[in-house]
């Protein structure tokens, strides 16, 4: 079942919010890194609300941002496969990067190879996939700064699958500038 990723973006508060579902009541609310808030199902070790504080401001001052969440992401319209996420996955933190001349937000589980496979997932948003894994690597939203200009919500048609990256001891901290 396609559960689908939201990425929602308030320019007042300069908060991003990386979502399956709304937040509820009986989710587990932690703060898995500086200015980062997950609200995690109650049931099994899973984030469905990633929310992240000051995201343009320490993304600028930063150049990006190493969040201690494993990702496993597929596009919708394909089987996700059963198999469990590899070792070396697990502690492997999504780095989400902005290029202002480009004005593209990338996410990324692996950074960008050749041997990668790029599909248009909906109108400005692409998704790089390991053709071997069918597992989306890279998302690349295009526009992002115009779009937040205002408040947006871009609904982004994938599997997903957010873990906390444990342990946190082995997460690369965002880089200073």
């Amino acid at each position: 079942m396609a559960t689908g990723l939201t990425l929602e973006y308030s320019n007042q508060a300069d908060v991003l919010c990386i979502l399956k579902c709304p937040p509820y009541i009986g989710q587990q609310t932690t703060e898995i890194d500086d200015f980062v808030i997950a609200r995690m199902n109650p049931k099994m070790p899973e984030i469905e609300y990633l929310e992240i504080l000051l995201f343009f401001r320490r993304l600028e001052q930063y150049g990006q941002l190493n969040l201690p969440t494993a990702a496993t992401l597929h596009p919708a319209n394909t089987p996700t496969p059963e198999a469990p996420t590899p070792p070396s996955a697990k502690n492997t933190p999504l780095t989400i990067k902005y290029n202002h001349p480009t004005d593209t937000l990338t996410i990324n589980q692996r950074h960008p190879n050749p041997s990668q496979t790029k599909t248009q997932l909906t109108k400005g948003v692409s998704a790089r996939t390991n053709p071997a894994t069918n597992q989306i690597e890279t998302l690349e939203i295009q526009n992002f700064k115009a779009r937040a200009k205002k408040d947006c919500e871009i609904r982004i048609p994938i599997n997903a699958t957010l873990r906390p990256a444990y342990p946190t001891e082995n997460i690369p901290p965002t880089p200073p500038k």
